[in-house]
């Protein structure tokens, strides 16, 4: 859709006319392509002249039942979270920006000026060797990054692989991901049944609980069998004979496929995910190795990764440099999409006048630092939020501020649970409560 707080224009001459500037920032091209509830547009940054890439994804329009409410919150919310946790590889699409309307949500992600490797297959056909081997190599290094930052992808495919003007691989769209610290069971298993049909494991079709980064693993094994052969290794015209085939393991590879390749390939679609090859033991297979190449996982320094509340705090504050009166009021609708970790279990809300954000933030960061709180503290231009945790790193509580008008303040609290630090909650509520009208 196009940008919905601004007039559009109409039709417009080539790619590169543009519509009218989304909150005086970007200014909207065509239209790249399209999902099951998004439309991702060519862009400029007008501050810049920077061409960028914008997802729009609607708000759940009302009425709207709980359940398509919570399902749109929930993509977006994955999308958000997964960019910000495995940022700094270099084949991974960046967030470069959040932006939010009344009625829709904005991430302005890198431009891939390449397209996908969908439309690369589909106009030039299969890549030899060692042009497959360049891109999936550099597949399986952002994979292996994302899966040691606790995210595993779940929809791997040529569609969500972008190719930028040198021709290197990013990989994009988390909003199907599952954190492992937050979707996972204790053994490391999950049971959400996602994917697209031509790319998605064995176990998953066969309804089992499953471990997403083996399924990640099986979805790579059919992407380079599809660059390398140019058409799929488990095809059937009919959706069921599909699957029959894809849980059956059996393929038969083209004659071109070197035996390093047919041997990789071999062990990544095998049907017993006990057996498979791991993302990690794939960087070492001698097929990647072959040309002197040499891919690896990129980590960022130190092994902590930022806790759901970390994240959600983050976002919230991106989120917040566009916030108006309408997104404000969406908040009570049920169709908002400002957590990142579902609803907490306490939220108290203060309209305050006559004081600034800063002024806010400063009274709310000394009563927490006073209570023997870690304490974390974002602010910018009249808006920000401050974070509160135990010594060790539990989420206790938020407060987060929002500009409605020049002179007036949405101050909002929230706390993780009604058991935690009940006096401190309190004192906190009474904190904002001294210039409140």
């Amino acid at each position: 859709m196009p940008p919905d707080d601004e007039s559009s224009a109409a039709a417009y001459p080539s790619s590169e006319s543009y519509t009218k500037v989304l909150q005086g920032r970007y200014e909207f091209g065509r239209i790249l392509g399209r999902g099951g509830s998004s439309k991702v547009y060519r862009a400029r940054d007008v501050r810049t002249g920077v061409h960028v890439a914008v997802k729009a994804v609607p708000k759940p329009h009302h009425p709207c039942s709980p359940e398509d409410a919570a399902a749109a919150r929930r993509s977006v919310e994955r999308e958000l979270a997964a960019l910000r946790r495995v940022r700094g590889h270099p084949h991974v699409v960046r967030l470069l920006d959040v932006l939010a309307s009344r009625s829709t949500v904005y991430l302005v992600l890198d431009l891939a000026r390449g397209g996908s490797v969908q439309s690369a297959l589909e106009e030039r056909g299969r890549s030899d060797e060692p042009v497959a081997r360049r891109l999936f190599g550099q597949l399986v290094s952002a994979l292996a990054h994302a899966h040691a930052r606790g995210v595993f992808h779940r929809d791997v495919k040529p569609d969500n692989l972008l190719l930028d003007e040198r021709g290197d691989l990013k990989l994009t769209d988390f909003g199907l991901c599952a954190f492992a610290d937050r979707h996972l069971a204790p053994d490391g298993l999950t049971a959400t049944a996602c994917g697209s049909p031509a790319y998605v494991a064995p176990e998953i079709l066969l309804k089992k609980r499953y471990d997403p980064g083996k399924a990640d693993v099986w979805s790579c094994g059919v992407v380079l069998f599809s660059l390398t052969a140019g058409y799929l290794p488990f095809n059937d015209g009919n959706l069921m004979g599909m699957y029959r085939k894809i849980c059956s393991g059996r393929l038969r590879c083209p004659k071109w496929f070197s035996m390093e390749l047919r041997n990789l390939i071999g062990r990544m679609l095998d049907p017993e995910p006990n057996t498979r090859i791991k993302v990690d033991e794939m960087l070492d297979h001698p097929w990647l190795r072959k040309d002197g190449m040499s891919f690896s996982s990129i980590t960022p320094p130190g092994s902590s990764h930022p806790t759901p509340e970390v994240v959600k705090w983050e976002a919230e504050s991106e989120l917040a440099r566009e916030m108006n009166a309408f997104d404000i009021l969406t908040f009570a609708s049920g169709c908002d999409l400002s957590g990142l970790i579902g609803t907490l279990s306490d939220r108290v809300r203060f309209i305050v006048s006559g004081i600034n954000a800063k002024s806010v933030l400063d009274k709310v960061e000394e009563l927490g630092r006073e209570e023997g709180f870690v304490v974390r503290r974002k602010e910018e231009r009249g808006f920000g939020g401050v974070l509160f945790e135990a010594i060790c790193a539990n989420f206790v509580a938020q407060v987060s501020v929002r500009p409605l008008h020049e002179e007036i303040l949405l101050v909002e609290a929230e706390r993780a649970s009604n058991k935690v630090a009940p006096k401190f909650w309190e004192k906190l509520q009474a904190s904002l409560k001294f210039s409140t009208n």
